[in-house]
């Protein structure tokens, strides 16, 4: 089946439209066209990282991704995409090169056929899961979710818990995307809500302040859940499709 998205993701040249306080930006880039346009644009290190992977698709997957998020952020800073450079930070996560904090911030989540690029004049985390049925769901949440989570998803049954699960999953992956954590912290470390309205409910270490956070679904497509976490008040949400 075509991947169709919401209408609310309009197709636009990476640029046209600066960044602004406030307002996050995000790119929706289908991930099954011809990935030579975007593979020619990748540094010697990315090439060798597609070398390594085994399977065709997984390296088209990588070659449109990365070469999608060069081509978005050298619009914004009016650059050839084969000239942006990355850095990396101490857990991992991946900056621009150049004055550090100076931006503009990324954060970039494949699953599926799609991949989303989430653009901010602030540090945020993105991350996009395709809705498939699990059957180690429950073995899966009572391993990463908090106490707190995980009761509240045990109350649910069918299409409601499934659903529950992947918007709790994509909100605490966001949420460590955008600290910069990786894998370091430990998912049962904080709450989230599992219902419509995204939130982060508490953090057991007290090392952040959830008034501080904002957390916004931005579910692209049918098949998807998404969500951005950034520490700002409730950001404005432009989408945009990458022109293939």
């Amino acid at each position: 089946m075509d991947l169709v998205l919401h209408d609310s993701f309009v197709a636009a040249a990476p640029g046209g439209e600066p960044l602004r306080d406030g307002v996050v930006h995000v790119w929706a880039v289908p991930l099954n066209g011809d990935p030579a346009r975007f593979g020619a644009l990748l540094s010697p290190s990315e090439v060798q990282r597609v070398q390594r992977f085994r399977f065709a698709d997984h390296q088209r997957r990588y070659q449109i991704g990365h070469g999608a998020l060069r081509t978005i952020l050298g619009g914004y800073l009016g650059r050839d995409p084969r000239t942006v450079d990355f850095r990396q930070g101490p857990r991992g996560k991946p900056y621009l090169a150049g004055e550090p904090g100076s931006g503009p911030f990324f954060s970039l989540s494949r699953s599926g056929k799609l991949a989303l690029i989430g653009v901010a004049t602030i540090e945020l985390g993105l991350d996009i899961e395709k809705v498939r049925h699990l059957e180690s769901l429950t073995e899966i949440a009572r391993r990463h979710f908090s106490p707190r989570e995980f009761a509240e998803l045990d109350q649910l049954q069918g299409a409601a818990r499934e659903q529950a699960f992947y918007r709790c999953w994509t909100r605490k992956e966001a949420y460590i995307k955008a600290l910069g954590e990786g894998l370091s912290m430990a998912l049962d470390s904080f709450d989230v809500s599992l219902c419509e309205e995204p939130r982060l409910l508490a953090c057991h270490d007290g090392r952040e302040q959830p008034a501080n956070w904002a957390m916004v679904d931005v579910s692209p497509a049918r098949e998807f859940v998404s969500a951005i976490a950034l520490r700002s008040p409730a950001p404005q949400l432009r989408c945009f499709v990458l022109p293939q």
